[in-house]
């Protein structure tokens, strides 16, 4: 009942839209060098048909959105196919119901940095409200972890692991030092007492099998994460696996999900 959703925040963790444009018909040279290992995986592997109905799939899910009416909704990176601007600004659209009630949070996953040049963040641009930080004394990245307080009982920290400095930020992730120690001190934070605490981040330490995985997890510094996060009572969760699963929490360390 009421009283029951008063301390008991109802959270949906969605994750990889991957909204499209109709690349099939641009030029390959429209998304420059930094765009050419995403149009290869649209093209020669088969991501552009297996995505192709994706705007049809996010709004049959706000349909159910708005009939569910949870209190917050997550969404861990990859919204986009290769982070241009007007696939920024549909996906944006699309989720302007869930955003214009501040009901949304979301981080930038690899495919969301594809083609932005190193010098303009085009998604916090785009999502800038959605990545608004309640403590700006503990962001070091580029805004960088941020924290949004829903309610007295949920707090939901948001990771950016797009900052390498390598052409593997193209495929992998990772958090680097300086965010690492921020999400550390963060945690120690007294007034986080008493909130449920999830941590955000595109791509997780582990994948499916439990194990460090390429493909499935791809955080370069996801030891070092889970270092981070051991003892920590927060649930952890992440996409840019595109298979589902749960890793539930033991010996210190918090649910993957």
């Amino acid at each position: 009942g009421a009283l029951e959703r008063s301390f008991v925040p109802r959270l949906v963790h969605l994750s990889d839209l991957h909204l499209q444009l109709d690349w099939d018909r641009r030029s390959l040279a429209s998304t420059g060098w930094r765009g050419a290992p995403g149009r290869f995986e649209l093209h020669a592997l088969g991501r552009f048909a297996r995505f192709e109905r994706a705007r049809a799939r996010v709004a049959k899910l706000l349909e159910r959105l708005a009939v569910d009416e949870p209190d917050h909704v997550v969404l861990t990176g990859d919204l986009t196919a290769l982070g241009a601007q007007e696939e920024l600004v549909a996906v944006r659209a699309l989720l302007a119901p869930l955003a214009d009630a501040g009901r949304l949070t979301v981080i930038p996953g690899n495919h969301d940095r594809y083609v932005t040049s190193s010098g303009r963040q085009l998604f916090e641009e785009v999502f800038a409200p959605q990545l608004r930080t309640a403590w700006p004394e503990y962001a070091v990245s580029s805004g960088y972890p941020f924290v949004r307080l829903v309610g007295e009982a949920l707090a939901v920290i948001g990771l950016d692991s797009t900052r390498v400095h390598a052409w593997s930020h193209l495929l992998l992730g990772r958090l680097g030092g300086g965010q690492l120690e921020a999400l550390r001190r963060l945690l120690g934070d007294p007034r986080l007492e008493g909130r449920t605490v999830v941590v955000l981040c595109h791509p997780g330490p582990l994948g499916p099998a439990g194990v460090f995985d390429w493909r499935e997890s791809g955080l370069l510094d996801g030891t070092r994460l889970l270092e981070v996060l051991q003892g920590q009572r927060v649930i952890f969760l992440h996409g840019h696996s595109h298979q589902r699963h749960w890793h539930p929490a033991r010996d210190g360390r918090p649910h993957l999900i």
